[in-house]
């Protein structure tokens, strides 16, 4: 019970928290009676579980670190939160015989047509690369088979988290579910010998999940391969739809990353080179508080007529939402901010405290409104915090882009010249960067 309660509120929170929630894949997912494993990465620690959750209509199973298990008043709710224990060698070596007691509970639950989440990297880390994948996943996918003389037909689903930036408010998230593995595929090879098996379904889900998500191995391109997104992943964007923007966006950053790590490779200087301008245009558009979207924008765009029927009419929505909600919207980022949390956790308390605060305050002012009205007209006004909330941060977020439309037009009239010259170096690197496209194309077709 309070796990359907709980993912409910974080559906409505990661909803409320992220700019975009984009989920690509859900026909792979299996029907309610049968059992899953699904496998995903894991860069924003609590933030993968509770996203997932929300996102995925069924039951999920966690694996959980073991040494909180050590507190016996936790125990229950953890357990009513579908958490099971898993003790590492490096935290808790004098535990680990415990883990068997955790595999035989997995057995047990994926017998009973269960799901359970694992996180095969085994730590969490903001990063956009696959850490080494453990053996765990498949070792509890092939023992739950071998339970059930491989008639069970379990399946892993690799998941790839890709966000923006998990630990802003307003980010983006793609959230990648994979073709299933069928884990009776590797009957035979574990038949022969089960630890090989365990390695090659390792090796598998290892290889999905590199599918599924955008691994930059070479830490010192990550700045230049960010930069030629901003610049160029939207160019591209805008010979196709419009529509399904956060797959597009996956599979151009994708096809960047290799063609980077190829230059890298095959053409250092042609990088370092390109290095140099990008991050130069960079520094210059920071320097002129301008963003690339202004200047990629062949018009100025203020559509100032529309703009201000929509402030003029939408103005007493966007106050009635700004009045009964900022007092949690400034409560959520004074305790988040006090919270020293580590840096992968920051957007998982940002959740968590939000979660809370919000459902806490919102009941506060419905019980005042009812004091001063009736039960009925507070449950109705309570109803509409929530929906009224969303329109008032669009509001906030509209005033800002005309006003940075506004700013825009001010030096376009007053430094033209700088604003061409920003137009002219954008343009040049955007046709370099097609020349290296086609350049790479030929290179690996041939």
């Amino acid at each position: 019970m309070l796990y359907r309660i709980l993912t409910i509120l974080f559906y409505l929170t990661t909803k409320a928290y992220f700019r975009s929630i984009t989920v690509y894949g859900k026909k792979f997912l299996p029907k309610k009676n049968t059992p899953v494993i699904f496998a995903a990465n894991h860069p924003s620690a609590f933030m993968d579980p509770i996203l997932l959750a929300a996102q995925i209509n069924k039951s999920l199973y966690f694996l959980a670190r073991g040494d909180v298990f050590k507190k016996k008043y936790l125990r229950p709710i953890l357990n009513q939160l579908h958490m099971l224990p898993v003790y590492k060698s490096d935290v808790s070596p004098d535990q680990m015989h415990k883990n068997e007691s955790t595999f035989a509970k997995c057995y047990e639950h994926l017998g009973k047509n269960k799901a359970i989440l694992i996180f095969p990297e085994g730590i969490s880390k903001t990063e956009r690369r696959l850490r080494e994948i453990k053996t765990g996943v498949a070792r509890i996918a092939l023992g739950a088979e071998e339970k059930n003389d491989f008639k069970l037909g379990l399946t892993v689903i690799p998941i790839g988290l890709n966000y923006s930036n998990p630990h802003i408010f307003k980010g983006d998230v793609l959230v990648n579910f994979g073709k299933p593995i069928l884990v009776s595929d590797y009957q035979e090879a574990f038949i022969k010998d089960p630890r090989e098996a365990v390695l090659q379904l390792t090796e598998r889900i290892k290889k999905d999940l590199e599918k599924q998500t955008v691994v930059i191995d070479n830490e010192q391109l990550e700045k230049t391969i960010k930069h030629i997104e901003t610049l160029y992943r939207s160019s591209l964007r805008q010979e196709n739809s419009t529509r399904e923007k956060g797959t597009q966006d996956f599979r151009l950053s994708q096809d960047i990353v290799k063609a980077v790590h190829h230059f890298a490779e095959h053409e250092p200087k042609v990088v370092k080179d390109f290095e140099r301008k990008i991050t130069a245009y960079i520094k210059e558009l920071r320097q002129s508080h301008l963003r690339d979207s202004q200047i990629r924008s062949s018009s100025i765009g203020l559509d100032v007529i529309r703009r201000i029927a929509y402030f003029s009419i939408g103005f007493p929505l966007f106050l009635f939402g700004y009045i009964f909600n900022i007092i949690p919207f400034k409560l959520t980022a004074f305790i988040s901010f006090k919270i020293k949390a580590r840096a992968d956790f920051v957007g998982a308390v940002n959740i968590a405290v939000g979660l809370f605060i919000f459902l806490i305050v919102y009941i506060i002012q419905g019980i005042i409104i009812a004091s001063f009205s009736n039960t009925i007209l507070a449950v109705i006004f309570c109803l509409s915090f929530y929906p009224v909330g969303f329109f008032t941060v669009d509001y906030i977020k509209t005033y800002y882009r005309f006003r940075g439309s506004i700013k825009y037009l001010g030096l376009f009239m007053k430094k033209s010249d700088l604003v061409a010259d920003l137009k002219t170096k954008r343009q040049e690197l955007i046709t370099e960067l097609e020349k290296r496209k086609v350049e790479y194309l030929s290179q690996v077709e041939s």
